[in-house]
């Protein structure tokens, strides 16, 4: 157990979220002998909120230049196709979630890279993220049993876990996405509300690193 430990607070429906993806995945790839990585799903749109896309599709159509400009990350052609024109999608963070819980779940140290497949599935491949055989060659790529997946993806098990995520984001007071927590021993910092590129996130930690060695002297 290392002595520190990255969360990365994200939601699969969330578009700054995608943009946030590579950089999260190359601190993953880079840093992972120093920090245990965490990815808590953030529960954007659930309960009351959960409707069909079509709602949503004209301030994402107008968002997506602005993520492509700034995160270097294009919406498809496949999404723009099958998620935004159709507009029928119903947008629910539930089942992603639930979906990373139970991969979270087989591979805990790997679920940087496991909450980035999720969201390319929907972002890349305009795939219905509330149908539990679009995850599976995703759980075939990480080396998971299928029947056990499908299996869990309908436990209320795994839907409390889901949820144990969305409140332990509610009750550190992160309400939007993407967010990046550093826990250094006992002590949580927001390092990241919103989209920060790689070379800003890395001098940030490496800044709390610093101050922290300090503050221990």
């Amino acid at each position: 157990m290392k002595n520190q430990t990255i969360y990365y607070v994200q939601d699969a429906l969330c578009g700054w979220c995608y943009g946030m993806s590579p950089v999260m995945e190359r601190l993953y790839k880079e840093h992972n002998q120093k920090y245990d990585f965490v990815a808590l799903s953030g529960g954007m749109i659930r309960g009351e909120n959960v409707r069909p896309i079509s709602g949503m599709a004209s301030f994402i159509r107008q968002a997506a230049p602005r993520l492509e400009e700034v995160a270097g990350v294009k919406l498809t052609d496949t999404y723009h196709r099958e998620i935004l024109d159709k507009g029928t999608y119903q947008s629910n963070s539930e089942p992603p979630a639930i979906a990373l819980a139970i991969l979270k779940d087989y591979f805990p140290d790997q679920q940087l890279p496991m909450a980035t497949a999720i969201q390319r599935l929907h972002f890349e491949e305009g795939k219905d993220l509330n149908e539990v055989d679009v995850y599976l060659p995703v759980v075939r790529a990480f080396g998971a049993d299928e029947g056990d997946f499908k299996r869990k993806f309908t436990d209320k098990e795994f839907l409390a876990k889901a949820r144990q995520d969305f409140e332990l984001v509610e009750n550190w007071g992160i309400t939007g996405f993407p967010a990046v927590i550093c826990q250094s021993w006992e002590k949580l910092y927001l390092v990241a509300r919103g989209y920060m590129p790689y070379e800003q996130l890395l001098a940030a930690l490496q800044q709390l690193e610093q101050d922290a060695g300090e503050a221990g002297r």
